[in-house]
């Protein structure tokens, strides 16, 4: 489906309820062949992703699996990883082990939430406990809009509680035929 439809501005000033009438339609208009388009390549790329997803697994298996039995072959065979090198250049490419970046890990049977219990007790959590403080911005709001704080008491932290206003238009796109 090609749709070369364009939708045209018919008065560039909006100058009566009608003018607004007629505005309001051609974004409605415009709101549904886009929906209609939108959906139409939502499609398209459903497709097109069914068609390439089941090949591309297999690929995903076959490389998962092969590069599976490199590396058994590999720990298998440290002679071929001289000068402690620890990778090796083949025909078709590169293997070997890469060191990680260090992180942490729990011991069997601790939690994290042991672990901070721990460091607390410890000398040593003062330096490894992260404590984040941030302004409680609902908080305050719920007490402004409860009475218990005033803006004068607001503009005294240095804050002010504000609520913008945005123009909106909702076309009634289910009307329009694209």
């Amino acid at each position: 489906m090609k749709t070369t439809n364009r939708i045209r501005i018919t008065k560039p000033v909006v100058a009566t309820r009608a003018d607004a009438e007629t505005m309001l339609g051609e974004i409605a208009e415009a709101s549904a062949l886009r929906a209609g388009l939108v959906a139409e390549l939502e499609g398209r790329i459903v497709e097109i992703r069914q068609e390439y997803e089941g090949k591309i697994d297999a690929l995903d298996r076959d490389v998962e699996l092969k590069t599976s039995l490199l590396k058994q072959w590999a720990e298998a065979s440290p002679e071929e990883f001289t000068d402690n090198r620890k990778s090796i250049d083949l025909l078709h490419g590169r293997l070997g082990f890469r060191t990680g970046t260090p992180k942490l890990k729990t011991l069997a049977g601790w939690t994290w939430e042991r672990v901070m219990e721990a460091l607390k007790k410890d000398c040593l959590g003062a330096q490894f406990v992260r404590v984040k403080e941030a302004v409680d911005k609902e908080g305050l709001l719920s007490a402004h809009a409860a009475g218990a704080l005033v803006d004068a008491q607001l503009r005294g932290i240095g804050v002010r509680v504000v609520q913008e206003e945005g123009f909106f238009v909702d076309p009634k796109t289910e009307e329009t035929a694209p």
